[in-house]
Protein backbone atom coordinates (compact mmCIF):
# COMPACT_ATOMS: atom_id res chain seq x y z
CA UNK A 1 0.00 0.00 0.00
CA UNK A 2 1.48 3.31 -1.08
CA UNK A 3 0.21 5.24 1.89
CA UNK A 4 1.54 2.63 4.14
CA UNK A 5 5.46 3.30 2.40
CA UNK A 6 4.97 6.66 2.62
CA UNK A 7 4.35 6.89 6.41
CA UNK A 8 7.17 4.31 7.01
CA UNK A 9 9.80 6.31 5.09
CA UNK A 10 8.64 9.28 6.76
CA UNK A 11 8.95 7.59 9.95
CA UNK A 12 12.43 6.42 9.12
CA UNK A 13 13.43 10.19 7.69
CA UNK A 14 12.59 11.70 11.40
CA UNK A 15 14.13 8.63 12.94
CA UNK A 16 17.36 9.28 10.98
CA UNK A 17 17.41 13.13 12.05
CA UNK A 18 16.51 12.53 15.46
CA UNK A 19 19.49 10.33 15.66
CA UNK A 20 21.59 13.06 13.39
CA UNK A 21 20.25 15.88 16.24
CA UNK A 22 21.58 13.72 19.33
CA UNK A 23 25.07 13.15 17.25
CA UNK A 24 25.66 16.49 16.82
CA UNK A 25 24.45 17.40 20.20
CA UNK A 26 26.82 14.98 21.76
CA UNK A 27 29.73 15.93 19.36
CA UNK A 28 29.27 19.79 20.50
CA UNK A 29 29.40 18.96 24.42
CA UNK A 30 32.11 16.44 24.27
CA UNK A 31 34.38 19.54 23.01
CA UNK A 32 35.25 21.86 25.62
CA UNK A 33 34.82 25.10 23.16
CA UNK A 34 31.53 23.13 22.31
CA UNK A 35 30.38 23.19 26.32
CA UNK A 36 31.35 26.82 26.37
CA UNK A 37 29.12 27.52 23.77
CA UNK A 38 26.08 25.63 24.81
CA UNK A 39 26.53 27.19 28.46
CA UNK A 40 26.65 30.63 26.76
CA UNK A 41 23.64 29.82 24.83
CA UNK A 42 22.02 28.47 28.01
CA UNK A 43 23.11 31.91 30.17
CA UNK A 44 22.00 33.90 27.62
CA UNK A 45 18.30 32.12 26.94
CA UNK A 46 18.23 32.98 30.87
CA UNK A 47 17.89 29.53 32.17
CA UNK A 48 19.87 30.65 35.53
CA UNK A 49 18.30 33.57 36.20
CA UNK A 50 14.32 34.73 36.86
CA UNK A 51 12.25 35.81 33.98
CA UNK A 52 10.59 38.70 35.89
CA UNK A 53 10.60 42.02 35.08
CA UNK A 54 8.20 45.16 35.98
CA UNK A 55 7.10 45.53 32.73
CA UNK A 56 4.82 42.43 31.72
CA UNK A 57 5.68 42.38 27.88
CA UNK A 58 9.28 42.17 29.34
CA UNK A 59 8.63 39.19 31.86
CA UNK A 60 6.67 37.48 28.43
CA UNK A 61 9.77 37.97 26.27
CA UNK A 62 12.45 37.17 28.63
CA UNK A 63 9.86 33.82 29.69
CA UNK A 64 9.94 32.55 25.76
CA UNK A 65 14.24 33.09 25.71
CA UNK A 66 14.12 30.91 28.85
CA UNK A 67 11.97 28.29 26.87
CA UNK A 68 14.22 28.02 24.40
CA UNK A 69 17.13 27.39 26.69
CA UNK A 70 14.51 25.19 28.53
CA UNK A 71 14.59 23.26 25.37
CA UNK A 72 18.20 23.08 24.65
CA UNK A 73 18.63 22.13 28.42
CA UNK A 74 16.85 19.36 28.10
CA UNK A 75 18.57 17.55 24.96
CA UNK A 76 21.56 18.42 26.65
CA UNK A 77 20.33 16.54 29.71
CA UNK A 78 18.57 13.32 27.82
CA UNK A 79 21.78 12.99 25.21
CA UNK A 80 24.63 14.30 27.03
CA UNK A 81 23.93 14.36 30.81
CA UNK A 82 27.70 14.01 32.20
CA UNK A 83 29.34 16.94 29.78
CA UNK A 84 26.72 19.15 31.34
CA UNK A 85 28.13 18.13 34.64
CA UNK A 86 31.39 18.96 33.37
CA UNK A 87 30.45 21.96 31.50
CA UNK A 88 29.53 23.23 34.72
CA UNK A 89 32.41 22.58 36.48
CA UNK A 90 34.53 24.35 33.69
CA UNK A 91 32.17 26.99 34.14
CA UNK A 92 33.09 27.84 37.81
CA UNK A 93 36.96 26.97 37.14
CA UNK A 94 36.65 29.54 34.54
CA UNK A 95 35.40 32.25 36.90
Amino acid sequence: DLETDDQADATAKAERKAKRDADDLKWLMAHKQGRRVAYRLLADTGVFRNPFNHSGSVTAFNCGQMNVGQQFLARIMEHAPDAYTLMCKEQRNDD
